[in-house]
């Protein structure tokens, strides 16, 4: 389904524990990689950025699924390059809709019906995304819209019900905590991400890498692997996701870092949802839980999408805590 296909970069090199360097190879220094990153990135076609007075007059697009409840802002992963949205990305979470919810499921720019602002850029978005919490809200977000979701729950705290991150795309973020430092799956996810990186030679064979690293088809569906295939085969569609990736806008770790202070000051109720899938992800949720006095729950899912592998115990795990959290907020 090429709807998955942009959510194949919501790693975007965020990915730890699939595959380790052979011996022999010697790690790349973070020289080397800025340099190949560049080389890489010259590679690709310029994407205009819309000055922000502009992009603040181009419309989001929400998909609203109920009519009445509590709100539930859905942030979906990601970056440009196919198309998608969250409508699609959360296809299997509309059922909330007739379940007392009122579910927002927005596109984020450059996705479904949503105009593209420039490149993608976390900080630029968690400012539209926060602004969207007005009267309160809960708010969840899918590996490179968790970590968006983070960046806006941090600005608008109290107006957040509830924050969900599911795979969110932090685990860099917070590799250096003493619990993460020597965990295997992260060195190895260390490693990998330089390994990809530098034996690239195009930004096509850099965007295909990461569709062969989200896991295998879901039980009874083959969404995953219909998006790999098309992704591993479609040139024009590899490059635009690799171009999209190597130039995609991550602010610094100290400004997430803050940014999950503020949550746990603001005793935001926090839930971290991973497939078990991934040893890397999970390890880095259990950290992210701690920091933020959340809880990390593991949703069996064989690939990153546990909104959609296995929407049956995603929806009732996150249903069940964000109305707890909604109760407690209010």
């Amino acid at each position: 389904m090429q709807q998955l296909l942009v959510a194949l970069s919501a790693a975007a090199g965020l990915i730890a524990g699939q595959v380790a360097p052979t011996p022999a190879e010697a790690p790349a220094t973070a020289a080397q990689m800025d340099a190949h990153r560049a080389e890489l990135i010259a590679k690709c076609p310029v994407m205009r950025d819309v000055p922000d007075a502009e992009a603040s007059r181009l419309p989001i697009h929400v998909t609203r699924w109920g009519n009445s409840g509590p709100r539930v802002v859905i942030i979906h992963g990601g970056v440009q390059g196919g198309v998608g949205g969250g409508p699609t990305t959360f296809a299997k979470q509309q059922p909330w809709g007739s379940d007392g919810w009122r579910v927002e499921a927005v596109d984020r720019p450059g996705f479904g019906a949503s105009p593209s602002r420039g490149v993608d850029d976390m900080t630029r978005d968690s400012v539209w995304i926060a602004d969207m919490l007005d009267g309160g809200a809960n708010l969840i977000g899918h590996s490179w819209g968790g970590a968006e979701a983070l960046l806006a729950a941090a600005r608008r705290p109290a107006a957040v019900r509830s924050l969900v991150l599911v795979e969110p795309a932090l685990t860099a973020i917070v590799a250096a905590d003493p619990a993460l430092r020597n965990n295997p799956a992260v060195i190895a996810g260390d490693k990998m991400r330089a390994r990809l990186l530098m034996t690239a030679e195009t930004p096509g064979q850099y965007g295909a890498s990461f569709a062969r690293m989200l896991g295998s088809a879901p039980a009874g569906g083959a969404e995953t692997n219909v998006a790999i295939n098309a992704m591993t085969s479609d040139p024009a569609l590899a490059t635009r996701t690799g171009c999209a990736l190597l130039e995609g806008r991550i602010p610094a770790p100290a400004v997430f870092q803050n940014a999950i202070a503020t949550i746990a000051e603001a005793h935001v109720p926090v839930l971290i949802v991973t497939g078990g899938w991934n040893p890397g992800f999970d390890a880095a949720a259990d950290v992210l839980a701690r920091l933020m006095h959340g809880r990390h729950v593991i949703v069996r899912s064989p690939n990153h999408f546990v909104q959609l592998s296995n929407s049956a115990d995603f929806n009732r795990e996150v249903a069940a805590f964000m109305r707890d959290a909604d109760r407690d907020r209010r």
